[in-house]
């Protein structure tokens, strides 16, 4: 994947479990990395992660619970190197120690002969046996079935789950707390409640979403010696951006450069009683790096407009936004411009339904449509596939659930799928808002945003986000990199103000406040 700007960094790929396997098949096959190899690396990279986690080894009890397969393998491990440290961890396996095969069973006999310890758990009974020991724990390993699980847990896997959670020790899982979809974000039923998860080689999808995020944890990616060029060339599902992948698609300021050189943005929208949004648009444009802003409003939002953001321009319609005339006035005002935002404010009724749906067929400028301008169009999506010019999309799960007929549950419970089958079908940029913000191309690709925090939730933020992506559309970025990069210095700026502050306070005045400090700590 190239951006326009040709970053010099890659964002972190983030997989499904049958794309997880083929890279295991393909590095143990292909380049010659033995299974037992990555297992004693997933291992020694648990035990370095749980030293970190806990700042240090020394007399911490360690009991670690071991399924059947390879999860159970990488912490019989794990327990091989803490007990070589001089540790004695407990391993509790929780099948019959006859059914361990393959790689699994040379690293529990490779634990057992330097004579580590290990107990059986066949019944309750044998829980029961070790209730004390275990209780007085200092941390619990989850090693029981990392990405293996398809349905819910039966047997001894389920009690052990319970008993995990029921003992509210610490709690480190390896690759995929035992209990959760390693694709879709899912709870299969009961569930490991994770502290932190150590997950293998790359990330998988299901980490990133709710309701699962909330039992992972702390999230620490772990390098087990997959070959680079194997990741490089292995298909993903997303992509997980940092700031430096940030930094390397922003755009550039030349020491020429003019007000002219950065662009001009026009957002259209407001109406009585909402014609903040507007402003706050507009402003987030200019703030992000545009370097001119005209707020296209009824003539009575126009004149306070001006007096109150000094910085934004203002174009004044009609008395009000959907009023006969206004389309042909914002197109043609639009002529030239670098980038159109529309829907902050707008509110929803027949005439404005035409306005939306009259610019997004006939503009041929680059248009960010958000908020009311979504609900305007709402039913009559078809629209998007002619548009003249590039479209990105800025939904929360009810404007996505209004657009394609499903319910806001059905649309948060496969956020991924749901953005890319949007973007491909109607040929625009999604960015599907709420925890874990999903970006998609019409080409399949897309980004999981890893910044941002409930504290969102509060008006006007949205219009901040959708002034960001137009702000940087303006500024040259791609339509698909604009809305990345808006994301995420978005998310980061409310990460930074909580941090710095009352979380209850973040409004979407402050969220703007803090876009110098969190472009800042991507520039870095």
């Amino acid at each position: 994947m190239k951006s326009e700007n040709s970053p010099n960094t890659h964002p972190l790929k983030v997989v499904s479990s049958a794309q997880m396997r083929e890279i295991d098949r393909l590095a143990i096959e292909k380049y010659g990395v033995p299974e037992l190899v990555l297992m004693e690396n997933a291992g020694i990279q648990s035990m370095l992660y749980l030293q970190e986690l806990l700042g240090g080894l020394e007399g911490k009890r360690i009991g670690i619970f071991c399924g059947k397969g390879n999860n159970g393998g990488d912490g019989f491990v794990l327990a091989r190197h803490l007990f070589t440290r001089g540790l004695d961890p407990a391993v509790y396996l929780v099948v019959p120690k006859g059914e361990i095969k393959g790689s699994a069973k040379i690293n529990m006999e490779a634990y057992l002969s330097v004579g580590g310890r290990m107990k059986e758990f066949l019944d309750e009974t044998d829980l029961k046996k070790h209730k004390i020991a275990i209780r007085h724990a200092d941390v619990l390993v989850d090693a029981l079935l990392g990405t293996g699980l398809n349905a819910e847990l039966k047997g001894m896997y389920k009690t052990a789950v319970e008993k995990i959670n029921d003992w509210k020790r610490f709690c480190l899982a390896l690759d995929v707390p035992t209990g959760l979809s390693a694709d879709k974000g899912a709870i299969y039923g009961l569930n490991v409640r994770a502290d932190a998860t150590i997950t293998f080689g790359l990330p998988k999808t299901g980490l990133m979403f709710y309701p699962s995020a909330e039992s992972v944890g702390r999230l620490k990616t772990a390098d087990i010696s997959f070959p680079p060029p194997l990741i490089a060339s292995s298909p993903c599902e997303a992509f997980l951006p940092d700031s430096a992948y940030i930094k390397s698609i922003l755009p550039p300021r030349p020491p020429t450069a003019h007000k002219g050189t950065y662009g001009h943005v026009v957002v259209t929208g407001g109406s009585e009683g909402m014609g903040g949004a507007v402003a706050l648009s507009a402003l987030a444009a200019l703030k992000v790096g545009a370097g001119l802003s005209t707020a296209a409003v009824p003539a009575d939002l126009a004149g306070r407009l001006e007096l109150g953001v000094l910085e934004v321009m203002s174009l004044k319609l009609g008395a009000g936004i959907g009023d006969a005339g206004n389309a042909e006035k914002i197109l043609k005002f639009s002529e030239g411009k670098s980038a159109i935002l529309i829907g902050p404010g707008m509110g929803r009724s027949l005439n404005r339904e035409v306005l939306a749906l009259r610019l997004a067929a006939s503009l041929e400028i680059p248009m960010v449509i958000d908020a009311d301008g979504l609900n305007n169009i709402a039913g009559k999506a078809d629209v998007l596939k002619s548009a003249r010019a590039p479209v990105v999309i800025t939904p929360h799960p009810g404007e996505m659930a209004s657009l394609t007929g499903k319910t806001t549950a059905e649309i948060n419970a496969d956020r991924l799928t749901v953005a890319k089958s949007f973007s491909k079908e109607f040929n625009c940029v999604t960015v599907l808002k709420g925890a874990r913000t999903v970006t998609s191309a019409p080409d399949g690709t897309a980004f999981i945003n890893p910044t941002g925090n409930q504290n969102l939730a509060s008006g006007g933020t949205g219009d901040v986000l959708g002034g960001m992506i137009a702000g940087y559309i303006a500024q040259g970025l791609s339509p698909l990199n604009a809305s990345v990069a808006a994301v995420y210095v978005h998310g980061l700026s409310a990460d930074i103000y909580t941090m710095r502050n009352d979380p209850y306070s973040l409004t979407a005045t402050a969220l703007i406040d803090y876009l110098p400090q969190a472009l800042s700590e991507v520039l870095k």
